[in-house]
This record gives C-alpha cells, structure tokens and sequence, in this order.
C-alpha cells in the first residue's frame, strides 16, 4: 500500500528538519546551534519543527539513531560470526572506522559534538541496543570459555567509548586507520585472551 501525500509530505518535512540539523550541529556544534537556525536551514515554517521533535536533544537523538540503528546490526553479526579473538574485536572497530572513512557527515557530526554524542548514545541511564548487544557477547564468549572473566558492562563501555575515539581519530587522519585499529586489537586482547599473561 502506497504513503498517502500526507505521509509523504511529513517524511518529507521530518527528513528535511533532520538534514538542516546534520549541517547546523556540525557546524556550530549543539552548545551554538539553536532550534531557529535547524528551521531556518530546512526551509520550513517556524513552528513546524515542534510537530516532529520536542526539543533540540529529540532531533539530536534522532541523527544518533540514523548512523547507530543500521551499525548495531553490522557489529551484532560480525561479533557472531567471529571464530577467533582477534575476529572478534578487529571487525566491530574496522566497522566503527568505515563510519568515519565512508560517511565524513556523520563522522563530523559525531566529533563536532562528541559530549552530548557520549551521553545519548552510551552514558545515558538506560543502556543502547548496541552496548546490550556487546555486554550479552562478552558475557557469552566469557562463559563458553573463549575469553577470561571479567567485568562486562565496564568492558563494553570501555570499548564503545573507544571506538567513538577511533571515529573522531580517523575522521582526521583517514590514514591511521589500521593503525589505530590494531592498536585497539592489541590492547583488547591482552585483558580477554586466554593465556595472555596478567
């Protein structure tokens, strides 16, 4: 069954209000950029953008969700296809990397306001799909005996917040990349692998 014009016209008016808010929040940053400038950039009438979000968090929360929600998916199944430690780590980083490498809007985005970017996507009270995902896999890998003990929640958060590092990082020096990526590897590995001194 077909959008009615109506549907349509508010998809329309909804993705316009988030692309002026991509523009604007990348350019002033979210301390700067007011609901008027996202309104005035979409082409739409003042009060417009009160019908599709509350406030400028809600709009924020919303470009999070369109560069996170297609990710989440990415990171779940490359976690799970993993056979190897290394696999394991390596592909969700290298994953977090292309971010950054095949999308320099939302990489840009996600550095010219990374504290409310931390705090929406995984410092908030409730937890993301993607860190409930990561912790489960820890959890997982941990109790069928892939990796050592340890704390999963910190774990998670440690390697989310590290890997919204590694965007920010490789949105400015595209060429460090695998660098930065092996690094992370490296130190993962060194706190999970078994047999890996302490």
């Amino acid at each position: 069954m077909s959008e009615s014009k109506r549907e349509q016209n508010k998809k329309a008016n909804r993705d316009a209000l988030l692309a002026s808010a991509r523009a604007v929040l990348s350019q002033l940053g979210y301390g700067a950029a007011t609901v008027r400038d996202i309104v005035r950039g979409s082409g739409l009438a003042p009060g417009s953008f009160y019908n599709y979000f509350h406030d400028k968090e809600a709009v924020f929360e919303a470009l999070v969700a369109e560069i996170m929600q297609p990710l989440a998916e990415n990171l779940r199944r490359s976690r799970r296809e993993a056979e190897t430690v290394e696999a394991f780590l390596r592909a969700p980083f290298a994953l977090a990397a292309e971010v950054a490498l095949k999308d320099p809007d939302n990489a840009l985005l996600i550095a010219r306001n990374q504290t409310i970017f931390r705090r929406i996507f995984y410092l908030a009270d409730s937890k993301t799909d993607i860190q409930k995902d990561l912790e489960k896999d820890l959890l997982d890998w941990t109790a069928l005996g892939r990796i050592r003990p340890h704390d999963a929640a910190l774990m998670a958060e440690t390697m989310i917040a590290l890997g919204v590092d590694l965007v920010v990082q490789v949105s400015q020096a595209p060429e460090m990349a695998e660098a930065r990526i092996s690094f992370l590897v490296s130190l993962f590995r060194s706190s999970l692998e078994l047999g890996q001194g302490r």
